[in-house]
This record gives structure tokens, sequence and C-alpha cells, in this order.
């Protein structure tokens, strides 16, 4: 049967990433391929702060998670980023995972999320609303007390093609 495309390009990008280790650290496994946000040009959007270092912070919705029956991501645990086209764009690992309630985020992890004008009134605002439409999809009642995995990151590999137009890579 034939790869997906996504993940094949997944894939080599992966393979690119494990070349740029020491040999006993290339057998390893990333935990997914995804897209931040929802629709090209936000996923295109967050690709770009993530490349930048403007966006080192992301969240999901604990209920949500377990209504897809998906596994939670642990620290060192390595994702690919996709971009709106669905073509990785680096590599980055998670650093930090806290489960708190929405209504305990505070002003530094709004800010490392990267999004808006990177304010926690914008965060609260904008977050809340994406995860109340999760909650209708789910059937849950959104609330300021929903539990969210929250994530840190870095970026630990991002293909020459994309640091030849401008963006870095690991700080």
């Amino acid at each position: 049967m034939a790869k997906d495309p996504v993940q094949a390009a997944s894939d080599v990008l992966w393979e690119a990433y494990l070349q740029t280790l020491p040999e006993s650290e290339q057998g390893r496994r990333y935990f997914e391929a995804f897209q931040f946000g929802a629709g090209r040009a936000m996923a295109d959007q967050l690709a770009h702060l993530v490349l930048d270092g403007i966006k080192t912070a992301s969240s999901d919705l604990v209920w949500h998670i377990e209504a897809q029956g998906k596994p939670q991501w642990r620290v060192g645990d390595e994702h690919v980023v996709l971009d709106g086209n669905w073509q990785p764009v680096c590599v980055i690992k998670t650093t930090d995972l806290d489960v708190m309630r929405f209504k305990d985020v505070d002003e530094a992890f709004a800010y490392a999320y990267g999004e808006g004008d990177r304010t926690l009134a914008w965060w609260r605002e904008h977050v809340f609303a994406w995860y109340a439409n999760q909650c209708r999809e789910i059937g849950r009642e959104p609330a300021p007390e929903m539990p969210l995995l929250c994530e840190r990151f870095e970026v630990t590999f991002v293909p020459a093609a994309l640091k030849d137009r401008g963006h870095p890579g690991p700080r």
C-alpha cells in the first residue's frame, strides 16, 4: 500500500533531521505530524511564527484528546510541524507540559503562545472561542475550568531550504 503523501514528506524531513544527530539517536520516531490551527491561512501563519521563534507554546483541550482516543504526548517527544499546504517545515521538541484549567493560564504562557497581540486578554478571548467549538463537537460545556494540556516547545530542526529563506532554525 502506498504511503500517504503527507506522511511520506514528514518521514523525509524526519530522516534529514536524524542525519544531523549522533548515530546513537538516529533510531527514534516522531510522535506525530500536525498543523497548528485550522485552515490553510492559519496553519501557514502559525508555522511561520514557530519558525521565527515567536510561537513557543501551545495547548490542547484534554477533553478533546480523550474524545479522539489520542494518547497524550510527553516531555521530550518530537513532532513534525506542517504548513497550510500540509508540507513539513520543522521539527519541534516538547520541553514542558502542564495540565491546567483554562482560567489558570498566565500572562507568560499567553505571550509564549505567540498569537494575536500576545496578551492574556487576547489569548483568553480567542482561545476560549476555539475550545468552545471543540467542546460543542464532543458534547461538553465550555467553562473556565476546562482542562488544557499546556505545552512549551523548541524548534530542533529546520531544513536548509527554509533556512535559506530567512528562517534561522534552532536558537
